[in-house]
């Protein structure tokens, strides 16, 4: 399983944007070091009170020259075309894809918020139509060469990508989803899912999970595929020395949370295809125990309770966890990055290499010394009878 961290840059009153930024810089080049596999950001447009990236592409330039093993994920670049045109979204991921030397994955999507779809006059009824067609043509201008496309929303004549990703056939491409029909149809299209659960549970994860592997198995896919199950852990993943510790820390997480998803259920009424984004209502934001513990969103407490979280999510057949490390102070932040890369990653990715307890390997070693010593005892006789 693949280690992601997330950040929005959610930015404290007080701060500037400027200082927020190069905090993020040193979270990233930490993570890197620590053994994080992936660095992503979303899209978000005028946020208020919390997420501050509008150009992720733009971050991740700055950041690839200044890394060279982790890898980065639009998580998510906004498909909508008052968003982003299919075609500049390709032309920027080659040319990151070139400067990375093949360290760059797509997630997509097409919005979330009544703040950024009215401001960019995005229509909820039909912005993930375009978001669907917006995917083919991505395809097509990496597959082909030249392409061109005909479609409802977008029509290109032949034409030739330039730059051209290195990454064969194209970098992996992703879409993050909630609703069922989002997992089903990611699976149908044949690239990966990053599935949420909007603080539903695990449980609401696991079933959507399943519907993505239904779909996938069951559609035929005409084009070079991205299969794969990413679980975003949109709450926070915050460690800490101690449990208690960790979850007094958390808190302002938790409260973002609710800030963040305040607007879904307006949106829910707005349009058939957000309907799913009305369930926000009965999410007990409230009940820390259940956010912190079963709302599937969050992964808090010392590095071995981590572990125990982190096993939950393994348990879904995820291969790429993503979790949103951000809106605590930045040291809190960088304590947690190096815990988790220190203490709880390893244990995934190579836990024979793990340094145990001693009293632990003594008590093995104490066990094994009887069978040890009655096999020293049968040597002679073995000697004897090969005589």
């Amino acid at each position: 399983m693949r280690f992601g961290f997330l950040t929005e840059g959610d930015t404290h009153a007080g701060m500037t944007h400027q200082h927020r930024y190069f905090e993020v810089v040193d979270e990233v080049l930490l993570a890197e070091k620590v053994g994080f596999d992936l660095f992503g950001s979303s899209e978000q447009h005028f946020a208020i009170g919390g997420a501050s990236i509008s150009a992720p592409e733009t971050l991740f330039a700055y950041l690839i020259g200044q890394t060279t093993r982790i890898r980065f994920m639009h998580a998510v670049a906004l498909l909508p075309r008052n968003f982003n045109h299919p075609l500049r979204v390709a032309e920027r991921l080659a040319t990151e894809d070139i400067l990375s030397h093949g360290r760059v994955e797509l997630g997509t999507g097409r919005g979330n918020t009544l703040l950024a779809l009215r401001a960019f006059q995005v229509s909820p009824e039909e912005n993930r139509a375009q978001w669907d067609e917006g995917i083919d043509l991505i395809r097509a201008a990496f597959l082909h060469d030249p392409f061109s496309f005909e479609g409802e929303h977008y029509s290109v004549p032949p034409r030739s990508l330039s730059p051209k990703p290195v990454q064969l056939p194209h970098p992996p491409i992703w879409v993050a989803g909630t609703s069922p029909e989002s997992h089903e149809r990611a699976g149908e299209k044949g690239i990966g899912i990053i599935s949420s659960s909007s603080f539903m549970g695990y449980h609401y994860n696991e079933s959507a999970l399943n519907l993505y592997d239904a779909a996938f198995d069951a559609s035929t896919h005409l084009h070079p595929v991205t299969r794969g199950k990413a679980l975003l852990i949109g709450g926070a993943m915050h460690c800490a020395e101690t449990t208690k510790q960790a979850r007094a820390e958390v808190m302002p997480s938790v409260e973002y949370a609710r800030l963040a998803t305040g607007a879904y259920e307006r949106l829910s009424q707005m349009s058939k295809d957000y309907a799913y984004m009305g369930a926000v209502k009965d999410v007990r934001f409230d009940d820390v125990d259940w956010m912190l513990g079963e709302s599937g969103n969050f992964i808090v407490g010392d590095p071995d309770e981590c572990v125990r979280q982190v096993k939950m999510v393994e348990a879904l057949g995820v291969d790429t966890l993503i979790m949103r490390i951000d809106s605590l102070p930045h040291d809190q932040l960088l304590r947690s990055i190096e815990l988790f890369g220190k203490y709880v990653i390893p244990r995934f990715r190579a836990p024979s290499t793990v340094v145990r307890p001693p009293e632990d390997v003594l008590a093995e070693i104490r066990e094994m010394r009887p069978l040890h010593e009655e096999r020293l005892k049968q040597r002679p006789a073995l000697t004897d009878a090969a005589s």
